[in-house]
């Protein structure tokens, strides 16, 4: 019986010893043949990131049957610059700071209705920050367990200098001038309080207790300017009383002066390192300032005296200093 050739339905190709096929034409592999279609599709995407803001940390306001937890908004005009804006970050920045540092990010979140817009905006975020400081100096000042420096957390009226009982044969005395007028201050008698203490540095005006004391009425009365002016002349005569810079600082921190203020924190630091409290007051205003690496330092100065920082401070300093 003769011998049968079997048929093959199917073939390799040959290929040659270089491993090419024998027609000569190479071809292309599956991630060769995509390549190109990837690459333009990542050009596109990339393109398109130009003419949007996606927005993490809040609820989409798309028009879309289930939420997402971010959302996403055209741009103003074409570019790449904060593309993606944190709204947490942005919220839990002062004011100033967050102007500053995500200027159209701002604009972004209020287009989009996650932040209110202009004065509202400004009004509540320095009011936020105010009451925050505020609350985070008094959780410090309650951890260290003693009365606090100035009068930022105690009435001014509480820290009047001199004695309210003089014996003096001239009524126009200094001292004299300056005891009545102590006496009249906690009696609420703020007027006659200002003339007493004005009539004793007319009679000296060297005198520093008069000049502190008016002070200290001038602030319980609302009126910052004459406050700090005094404040000022006090620190003239006596350049290294701590008392003078810490109430002025404070002062200015209350009015947004914040460059003055450290400055003010600054030289009481330099004048007694042991107070704390005081590092801890020229951190806060590091913060509101948006200068979070000096406010960092003050931190860890803190931290290093064994002596525990507000947790909420902490939390809202790292979200705000991280990058």
């Amino acid at each position: 019986m003769p011998k049968q050739t079997r048929v093959h339905f199917w073939t390799r190709r040959r290929k040659s010893k270089d491993n090419q096929p024998a027609d000569g034409v190479r071809r292309k592999k599956w991630h060769e043949r995509t390549s190109v279609t990837l690459s333009v599709a990542a050009v596109l995407v990339f393109i398109g990131f130009g003419f949007i803001h996606i927005i993490t940390g809040v609820i989409s306001t798309l028009d879309l049957p289930f939420e997402l937890p971010f959302d996403i908004i055209r741009k103003e005009s074409f570019g790449y610059s904060e593309t993606f804006v944190d709204a947490a970050k942005i919220r839990a920045l002062p004011y100033l700071a967050a102007k500053i540092r995500y200027p159209i990010g701002c604009k972004a979140l209020q287009r989009a209705g996650h932040m209110e817009s202009g004065k509202v905006f400004e009004t509540r975020m320095v009011n936020d920050l105010r009451q925050a400081m505020r609350k985070w100096q008094a959780q410090f000042n309650a951890s260290l367990d003693k009365p606090p420096l100035g009068t930022g957390q105690r009435q001014p009226l509480d820290k009047l200098r001199g004695q309210t009982e003089v014996v003096a044969t001239n009524p126009e005395d200094p001292n004299a001038c300056n005891s009545r007028g102590i006496v009249d201050a906690r009696a609420g008698r703020y007027e006659a309080a200002i003339s007493n203490f004005t009539r004793a540095q007319q009679r000296d005006v060297t005198f520093a207790d008069a000049w502190y004391n008016r002070a200290l009425v001038y602030l319980a009365i609302g009126q910052l300017g004459r406050a700090v002016s005094d404040f000022t002349k006090v620190i003239e005569i006596e350049p290294n009383l701590a008392e003078g810079y810490i109430e002025r600082g404070i002062i200015y921190m209350g009015m947004n002066q914040y460059d003055e203020a450290i400055s003010d924190f600054t030289r009481v630091i330099e004048i007694d390192p042991t107070l704390s409290e005081v590092y801890f007051r020229r951190s806060l205003v590091c913060y509101a300032k948006g200068e979070y690496d000096k406010a960092w330092e003050d931190v860890e100065r803190i931290q290093s005296l064994g002596l525990s920082v507000p947790p909420h401070f902490l939390r809202l300093l790292r979200i705000v200093s991280s990058d």
